[in-house]
């Protein structure tokens, strides 16, 4: 079920993100102070910053990948990876939904019966999210300056000389190896049976294990990073009376220790194994 009316299960993971190269997360606008074509997107304090939703979306798209390889056949009913990208390559498209809207009284049951494996966590257009990602902001921003930027230069090639070609040369800002960003990403009603956590904690183990990368210029060599996670993430658990009250009363689930938290990736990639068996 998609049931978000109320709060079943919460987990909240945080850690560090460490760069192992400098890192462009372009503004996709031109920074007059620094004078770069390409500026890396800063806060109101010209400090560098990871949109949560450039972090969510490699997650996703790295995720997809691997569900696709156990599971190639056509998505959906619980299974494989869509096409979030592709409309007509939907777990559910716009005409299907259309017709799933004439009965109102099931939509909801049906959507998420429909859904692939990765629209039920990470939602579609039609179901909501089960991740949320905050920006990664820095881990001492009392010890960033803006001379830390660094400034590369870049070139277009004409692909029939193999030559650089006039009026492409530019230049764009990154943001130096070994910066650390602190990151925060909260799971909600996830479902139990379906070990759905252990799908983000697995796509998150990818990151530990410096295998997803992140941001522009990945082909030259950025965007290398390793993640890792906090000693204890926390856990709010709806069916426990006893913890739950003592999180209404004191704002604190109960903590959950790393090891703990990374048994849940081995055990859906074990459940995933035999479905795609």
């Amino acid at each position: 079920m998609s049931d978000f009316h109320v709060l079943g299960y919460r987990l909240r993971l945080t850690g560090l993100l460490r760069l192992e190269t400098a890192l462009r997360v372009g503004s996709g606008l031109t920074d007059e102070i620094s004078n770069t074509d390409i500026a890396v997107i800063k806060d109101d304090q010209r400090r560098p910053y990871i949109p949560g939703s450039s972090f969510k979306g490699a997650l996703r798209a790295h995720i997809e990948r691997l569900v696709r390889l156990v599971e190639p056949d056509a998505p959906g009913y619980g299974r494989g990876a869509c096409n979030p990208v592709n409309r007509h390559e939907w777990c559910i498209t716009s005409g299907q939904m259309d017709i799933l809207r004439q009965n109102p009284e099931t939509l909801d049951d049906q959507v998420y019966q429909f859904s692939c494996r990765v629209c039920r966590v990470f939602g579609s257009p039609w179901l909501a999210s089960r991740v949320l990602v905050k920006d990664l902001l820095l881990a001492e921003p009392e010890l960033w300056f803006e001379r830390r930027y660094q400034v590369r230069h870049g070139v277009g090639i004409d692909r029939d000389s193999e030559t650089a070609s006039r009026g492409l040369l530019y230049d764009y800002e990154t943001v130096p190896a070994g910066t650390e960003f602190r990151w925060e990403i909260i799971i909600e009603n996830a479902n139990r049976e379906e070990v759905q956590d252990g799908l983000v904690i697995w796509g998150l183990h990818e990151f530990a294990n410096g295998r997803v990368r992140l941001g522009g210029g990945r082909s030259r060599g950025l965007g290398w990073v390793t993640l890792i996670f906090d000693d204890q993430a926390e856990e709010v658990d709806a069916g426990d009376r006893t913890a739950l009250l003592q999180y209404l009363q004191t704002g604190k689930g109960r903590p959950v220790g790393r090891d703990t938290v990374l048994a849940r990736a081995a055990t859906f990639a074990q459940v995933l194994a035999r479905q795609g068996g």
